[in-house]
């Protein structure tokens, strides 16, 4: 994939998850607290999954990505274990709440899950900020050495 497709990519799913928080405050606030936890998940995955077109990988199920994610960012030290513990809670509690009778969150819970996901999506964007500096950095680095040789 290109750079500016990458970019185009990485622009949607940061949009995705931005949505995804909106959409998790409104039904919090009306006390729908299993789709309200839904969308925190959903919030985490796509940003997750920006981070991962930066790598240029895409996997098929939800299990990969949060595998991936945990493997190069969190036991490598890009980002806190904190981070990869919220993710797989988010993701145990996305599939609990939507799969199994009559099980609720507590509005406690998936307040503090917003906020905490609120968080870990800006230092998913700070991540990319950063390493689409230093791409932009490397390839004019690598201009100016080509012109010069």
């Amino acid at each position: 994939m290109n750079p500016i497709d990458t970019q185009v990519l990485i622009t949607y799913r940061n949009e995705r998850a931005d949505e995804s928080l909106q959409a998790a405050q409104l039904l919090l606030e009306h006390q729908l607290l299993i789709p309200a936890m839904n969308r925190v998940y959903y919030a985490i995955f796509y940003a997750v999954q920006a981070v991962l077109a930066l790598k240029g990988v895409a996997f098929s199920k939800h299990e990969q990505v949060k595998g991936y994610f945990n493997r190069e960012f969190i036991k490598t030290g890009i980002f806190p274990v904190k981070f990869g513990k919220l993710y797989n809670l988010v993701f145990e509690y996305r599939h609990k709440f939507d799969y199994v009778d009559f099980a609720m969150p507590d509005e406690t819970i998936v307040r503090d899950h917003l906020h905490e996901a609120k968080t870990f999506i800006e230092q998913l964007r700070d991540y990319l900020h950063t390493q689409h500096v230093a791409s932009v950095e490397g390839r004019n680095m690598i201009d100016i050495q080509e012109e010069q040789g």
